[in-house]
C-alpha cells in the first residue's frame, strides 16, 4: 500500500471495527456484556451500557468513515483516534495493572487499543510529513 493511502485506509478500518462492535452489542448484547463481565441491576443500567456501546461506537464509526472520505477531515479524524486510544489505554491500564480487573477478552481489547494508538500516531506522522 502506498504511504499516502495509509491514513485514509486506517480510518476506514477503524470505522469498520467500531461498526462491528456496535453491531455486536445490537445483535447479542447480553452475550457480550457477559464476556466482558459487565453486570447491571436495572433496565436503566442496561440502557446506559447499550447507549455507550452501540450509540457511541456507532457515532465513532460514522465519524471515522466521514474522515476517511473527506480529505480535509483526515488529520482531525486521526487526532481524535489517537486521543481516544490514549484515554482508552490509560483507563484500561489502570484497571488491568493497578486494580487487577481483567479477563481474556479485556486483555485482547487492550492489545487492540495499543495497536490502534500506535497506528493512529503513525498515520498522523504520515499526514504531517506529506504536507
Amino acid at each position: 500500500m502506498p504511504t499516502h493511502l495509509f491514513p485514509a485506509t486506517l480510518l476506514v478500518i477503524n470505522a469498520l471495527l467500531y461498526a462491528v462492535v456496535a453491531w455486536l452489542f445490537i445483535s447479542a448484547p447480553l452475550e457480550w456484556f457477559r464476556a466482558l463481565e459487565i453486570s447491571w441491576r436495572s433496565n436503566a443500567g442496561f440502557t446506559e451500557l447499550r447507549t455507550a456501546y452501540v450509540g457511541l461506537m456507532g457515532a465513532m464509526a460514522l465519524f471515522f468513515a466521514l474522515c476517511a472520505w473527506i480529505r480535509d477531515w483526515r488529520a482531525p479524524g486521526l487526532a481524535m483516534m489517537a486521543i481516544s486510544y490514549v484515554t482508552l489505554v490509560l483507563v484500561r491500564s489502570w484497571g488491568i495493572l493497578v486494580e487487577q480487573a481483567y479477563n481474556t477478552v479485556v486483555l485482547q481489547i487492550y492489545v487492540a487499543e495499543w495497536l490502534g494508538l500506535v497506528l493512529s500516531l503513525l498515520a498522523l506522522f504520515v499526514i504531517r510529513r506529506g504536507r
